[in-house]
């Protein structure tokens, strides 16, 4: 059996050292025939230990014909977890690809951090380091309890996916500049997968009208959730905090490929990593999560957008349309009478919620932030009966169909259109 060890540093480039290493171990050991899917996994978990650590590590492999075993050990304490991403999201799919490319695979705690393993075939015997009986007792004042209090779970879950995209752009564009790129990316990452592993994402029913009944306050919020976090991570909260900041804002400029940030996923974000800093430092009593976000926003450039949507309300179709951040650009005439109210110009500049039921807010503000991250379009173009809230705040229900579409080749916007028939005209008892 042949036997390799080689220590990396917290490098990008060390995935590639790393499968070097492996292919001449498997050469050296005639086994060859697990070198695609060996190699292949070890760089994807080099490169997830490299993302969410940021800290130097090992790998350690053993190798024979009838199969190979590999570890790779770093210094944090977290254990990795497989994201369900959307298939298009462009992160979250180191681990699944993994899980498919090798026989077994597992993650251990360690004294002094971790270790992640894979095997293929059947490793000889003596193969796999001896940290069973080294297991990491975590003592109870390691971790202190939080409670996140009206915590938006649907909400939860579209940031998660949305925050990992936004971090990997902006290391991206900062490893250049700032030498604590990497280590900061790996802090935040660490906390957001604290989060991930301990706060659930509602269960959601696949077909789009039971989904529109199920995906509702107050179902999807929890009222008292409590996490438990590891004292040395508590400082990483304003270290994710920080970042996605600063990505934000770089994306809201249009310096990345990433979409904007909705304000209450930001508002959310900021919410938990103070909650989480206040309840640890002796401020135990939690604070409720609640959105105060104003629904009515300036347009960036009013000129050149009314020029550009214009057109889109002149027509004899009953339309409503919003930009990228869910801010109402071009509403028809006949929408506008539908809905009680005087003009188009009380609707323009408006967030599309102001017209959404409050029960449904969350899963909207959600569902616009997986639709924005990686295309996830359950609801885009297919005719569905939903409630509006009018200009009075009651409510009506209307059958619409919402479909994306591209404007002079560069704007992209989201069109209801509505179905106004007699029978959508019947009113129904203020519920928002």
């Amino acid at each position: 059996m042949s036997h390799v060890h080689v220590e990396l540093t917290a490098d990008p480039r060390s995935a590639g050292v790393a499968r070097r290493a492996l292919m001449q171990l498997l050469d050296d050991a005639s086994a060859d025939a697990w070198a695609d899917a060996a190699v292949l996994a070890v760089s994807e978990v080099i490169t997830n230990a490299l993302m969410h650590t940021g800290v130097p590590l090992s790998m350690e492999a053993w190798a024979s014909p009838d199969g190979v075993r590999v570890e790779v050990m770093d210094g944090s304490s977290q254990l990795p977890a497989q994201r369900n991403y959307a298939l298009t999201s462009g992160t979250g799919r180191g681990l699944h690809i993994v899980d498919q490319s090798v026989q077994r695979w597992g993650a251990e705690p360690r004294p002094q951090g971790k270790v992640v393993w894979f095997e293929l075939g059947s490793p000889a015997a003596g193969a796999g380091s001896s940290g069973d009986a080294a297991l990491r007792e975590v003592p109870s004042d390691a971790e202190v309890p939080v409670t996140l209090r009206n915590m938006p779970l649907l909400m939860h879950w579209a940031w998660q996916e949305h925050a990992q995209a936004l971090l990997r752009e902006y290391l991206l564009f900062a490893l250049d500049t700032d030498d604590d790129a990497l280590d900061d990316h790996a802090r935040a990452s660490e906390v957001l997968s604290l989060l991930y592993e301990q706060i659930p994402v509602p269960e959601l029913p696949d077909s789009p009208e039971e989904l529109l009944a199920g995906a509702i306050e107050p179902g999807v919020t929890a009222d008292d959730f409590a996490i438990r976090v590891p004292r040395a991570s508590v400082p990483h909260f304003a270290t994710l905090d920080r970042l996605l900041t600063q990505a934000s804002a770089a994306a809201s400029g249009g310096r990345f490929l990433g979409p904007p940030t909705q304000p209450e996923i930001a508002e959310m974000r900021q919410w938990i990593c103070s909650e989480v800093v206040r309840q640890t430092v002796g401020e135990a009593l939690p604070r409720p999560w609640r959105a105060r976000t104003d629904v009515r926003v300036p347009l960036a450039d009013e000129t050149k957008l009314r020029q550009v949507y214009r057109e889109l309300a002149q027509g004899d179709e009953a339309i409503l349309a919003t930009d990228p951040a869910s801010i109402i650009v071009a509403v028809s005439p006949a929408v506008v009478d539908f809905l009680g109210y005087e003009s188009e110009s009380d609707l323009l500049g408006r967030r599309i919620i102001v017209v959404v039921p409050q029960r449904y807010h969350q899963a909207h503000i959600a569902g616009t932030t997986l639709n924005a991250t990686n295309g996830r379009r359950v609801l885009l173009d297919l005719p569905l009966t939903v409630p509006v809230v009018r200009a009075d705040g009651s409510e009506v229900d209307v059958e619409l169909t919402v479909t994306p579409r591209l404007l002079d080749g560069e704007t992209h916007v989201f069109i209801a259109s509505f179905e106004l028939t007699p029978a959508a005209a019947a009113v129904h008892p203020h519920r928002s």
